[in-house]
């Protein structure tokens, strides 16, 4: 049984393990945002024909300008590409054959994007009994001992942060070590208190940064994210770019939807709200939720298997993403989406049930 490496594909899921596909079903295992962009918002079907018979802006002039003005740095900090997952592969392939670290359980696409390219990965793994933490001497220790180090920020799957003070530590030690340090910050927008890296690229030269646009933004079909990092950081990465690679379509979303201020806000306010009932309902249950701050969570059910919770659901039609490919985690956990209270009240009902 090969399982599926990412979340999203629901039919992929079912026809792996066997399992009809119900006719009705809620898609848990994808962690984009549950609240619909306003129809009014989309563009018309002749700006649709438009952007997509046309060839894009290679550099992404316009959509850098923005990025810039908004994040306080300048276009020549900014790298657009399609989606994060194309910039994790590029900086994997700009640090090919070097010591890789990367601070687990996390996106497993780090690992495989650096261990197709050569390079000699280390890992240090976090539990359940510390919270998914790491004490800061072994992040230290492993600065030390590599060239680069990857940290998703907020972590996916646990959702969990690190404090402020704690994170500006690392990037002094990892300064002082001459250590790369790679900050995904995919689900950045989720975080309703949040801190960013962005605000100490001009501090740290070694300091990268990737932000997806397509979670938030309802663009995960398009493909669209950047890396904010030092100018030349940029300049290597942009060699590594195939042309054309962020779409037409792709940009024109992007400065379309970005300015929509109040609408993230909003998301934010409802995910933190949600989660913050469910978290109670299922900790109640019984049940043990990680202490996420974005939109979605673990979960482990309390002396039954997990194997035996992901078919159930699934029979259900409730769809969880499997845990089984995230180094540390194997399985013994599931992570969920923070969808809307509708969809949330059904998967709490059943979960629920099931330790009844």
């Amino acid at each position: 049984m090969k399982l599926p490496s990412h979340g999203a594909n629901p039919h992929y899921l079912y026809k792996s393990i066997g399992l009809p596909l119900p006719e009705q079903w809620i898609d848990f295992s994808v962690n984009t945002n549950p609240y619909p962009l306003p129809l009014s918002i989309w563009p018309t079907q002749a700006e649709f024909y438009k952007w997509a018979t046309e060839y894009p802006d290679p550099d992404a002039t316009e959509l850098k300008s923005y990025l810039a003005r908004t994040e306080r740095l300048s276009t020549e900090q900014l790298f657009i590409g399609n989606g994060a997952s194309e910039c994790i592969y590029l900086l994997a392939r700009l640090f090919s054959g070097k010591r890789v670290g990367i601070v687990e359980p996390t996106f497993s696409e780090y690992r495989r994007a650096c261990e197709s390219n050569g390079c000699t990965v280390l890992s240090i793994v976090s539990d359940e009994a510390r919270g998914w933490m790491h004490a800061q001497s072994d992040l230290v220790t492993m600065i030390e001992q590599v060239d680069v180090i990857f940290l998703c920020h907020p972590n996916n799957p646990t959702g969990t942060v690190m404090k402020k003070e704690k994170f500006f530590s690392l990037l002094e030690a990892a300064k002082r070590a001459g250590t790369f340090v790679v900050i995904d910050e995919a689900f950045y927008h989720f975080w309703d208190e949040p801190f960013t890296a962005l605000e100490w690229i001009s501090l740290f030269s070694h300091l990268i940064v990737i932000r997806s646009l397509t979670k938030m933004y309802h663009l995960a079909g398009v493909r669209i994210g950047y890396i904010a990092a030092d100018e030349a950081i940029i300049r290597k990465i942009r060699a590594f770019q195939p042309p054309w690679s962020a779409s037409q379509v792709a940009q024109q979303l992007a400065m379309r939807l970005l300015p929509l201020n109040e609408f993230v806000a909003r998301t934010r306010r409802m995910i933190a709200s949600e989660r913050s009932r469910i978290t109670a309902a299922l900790q109640e249950a019984g049940y043990y939720v990680s202490r996420s701050v974005v939109n979605f969570y673990l979960l482990r059910a309390p002396e039954r298997s997990t194997e035996e919770l992901l078919y159930d659901l699934l029979r259900e039609g409730l769809i969880p993403r499997h845990t089984k490919n995230f180094n540390g985690l194997n399985g013994d956990y599931l992570r969920l989406a923070v969808k809307t209270k509708e969809e949330n009240d059904q998967l709490l009902s059943f979960l629920i049930r099931w330790l009844s």
